[in-house]
């Protein structure tokens, strides 16, 4: 885990930014613009861990502010950094063996199954699996007989120019929550994909009735160490839809529909999750 002594220049880094004073400023939403206050502030090393510090404090404190008007909570900390501190600091061997073991194959195939079953049935699909790490999660559903590109601005990008503007169906399975500019990644996602028909699905765990002003942010989804820096409400992640003329079509789980406003799929799309998903429950019951 990160340790002050191991990471001078991180240390550093965050005294500038509390000597600036922006931890304990009100800031505006990244999502509505609206007044974020500051909310709490945890350790740089907790981490989704049933203990959340299972390699102690870094002694690196990391401030969230949330938005009194859509909810949205969120962290600064992490704006300025650069790629190579996003590798340095959290996406390192450390976080594949350790942090998050099941990024490199048992989420994508997990992500893999799941989406061919909700495409069963479904012609023309032009697929796009935006934040899709090394690209597996594609290659599998095209092993399936899917037509499935990835694009992942830190990882895999195998996007065909003749698609770009052509896709009409994408998944950013578990992407939002490490996101620090959601509007700037809606923005490039949609950039790739049609104006008319298309569907999005989203998978990210949302903060209502899990975060309140008793337990402030002692909710494990908040963790700095996990890359997660985005925390979305329903309300939230409505309004960053409605920005860009999307229908938020409701959600199955921890995956959200959205869609066109001119699509007509959303409703079947969600009835295809919601089936997926129940019979993978009732799968693992019997």
């Amino acid at each position: 885990m990160t340790r002050p002594a191991d990471f001078p220049e991180l240390l550093d880094y965050a005294f500038s930014l509390l000597k600036s004073g922006a931890w304990i400023s009100s800031s505006s939403c990244k999502i509505c613009k609206h007044t974020a206050i500051p909310f709490d502030m945890v350790d740089f090393n907790k981490s989704g861990d049933y203990d959340l510090y299972p390699g102690g404090l870094s002694g690196i404190p990391v401030v969230y502010h949330r938005c009194e008007e859509c909810g949205f909570i969120y962290t600064n900390f992490f704006d300025n950094f650069s790629p190579e501190w996003w590798g340095k600091y959290i996406y390192n061997k450390e976080y594949y063996s350790t942090i998050d073991p099941d990024y490199e194959s048992a989420r994508p195939k997990a992500n893999a199954s799941e989406i061919s079953e909700v495409l069963k049935g479904k012609s023309e699909i032009i697929g796009l699996d935006y934040g899709g790490g090394s690209g597996l999660t594609a290659q599998l559903l095209r092993e399936r007989g899917l037509l499935f590109d990835c694009y992942d601005p830190y990882g895999r990008q195998e996007v065909s120019p003749e698609r770009i503007g052509r896709y009409n169906f994408c998944t950013a399975s578990e992407v939002f929550e490490h996101l620090p500019n959601p509007v700037e990644t809606m923005r490039s996602i949609l950039s790739m994909c049609q104006s008319d028909q298309l569907t999005i699905l989203i998978g990210t765990a949302l903060s209502d009735g899990r975060i309140t002003a008793r337990n402030r942010l002692q909710w494990w989804y908040v963790a700095p160490r996990n890359g997660h820096i985005s925390i979305f409400s329903k309300k939230s992640l409505g309004q960053l839809a409605s920005m860009f003329d999307l229908v938020y079509a409701g959600r199955v789980g921890s995956t959200h529909v959205l869609s066109r406003r001119s699509s007509i799929d959303s409703v079947d799309y969600k009835f295809a999750l919601w089936r997926t998903k129940l019979t993978k429950r009732l799968k693992r019951f019997f």
